[in-house]
């Protein structure tokens, strides 16, 4: 497939490939970066996309096995939407700890708190951290790892200083 025919083809089957993704996702951001990530991995491969008997087909598949993988990963590691949240007034005691957690985030060295930010506030996968931050996939994991540890230290630390 060349590239002109690859767009003809992502244009034609765009929408179907979002309502697809938002079978299985939230809402239609969602659905839309899933369908984007598919549009990619199958760009990655137009030159072999003439080899399968029903590209349409395959496409499906492709979005639904990303919109799949972005389902559990939501349901494994769920995301804290801080605006909703600092904003939402019937939430007084949450509104707390979510301020405790922004001040203990601040005095985060600021690659630690780079890529806690990335992962937990914008929802990025941590190689997609280590391309941005042009970093080693193990040092991101490193650094994230080392976030959590300080923080949950410092959230301790001040539980035990209230009582």
């Amino acid at each position: 497939m060349t590239e002109r025919e690859f767009e003809i083809f992502a244009h034609e089957h765009r929408l179907t490939m979002v309502h697809t993704a938002r079978r299985y996702l939230s809402d239609w951001e969602a659905a839309e970066d899933a369908t984007q990530e598919a549009l990619l991995k199958l760009y990655a491969m137009r030159h072999s996309l003439d080899g399968y008997r029903s590209v349409d087909a395959l496409a499906r598949v492709v979005v639904r096995h990303i919109a799949l993988n972005a389902l559990r990963s939501q349901q494994r590691h769920p995301t804290l939407s801080l605006s909703d949240n600092l904003h939402d007034e019937e939430n007084g005691g949450d509104n707390e700890q979510i301020s405790r957690l922004l001040r203990i985030i601040d005095t985060l060295p600021s690659k630690q708190q780079m890529i806690l930010r990335m992962k937990h506030i914008e929802g990025l996968e941590c190689e997609e951290i280590a391309s941005i931050a042009d970093m080693s996939l193990d040092a991101v994991y490193q650094n994230l790892s080392r976030a959590r540890r300080a923080i949950l230290q410092r959230f301790k630390k001040s539980d035990n200083d209230e009582t």
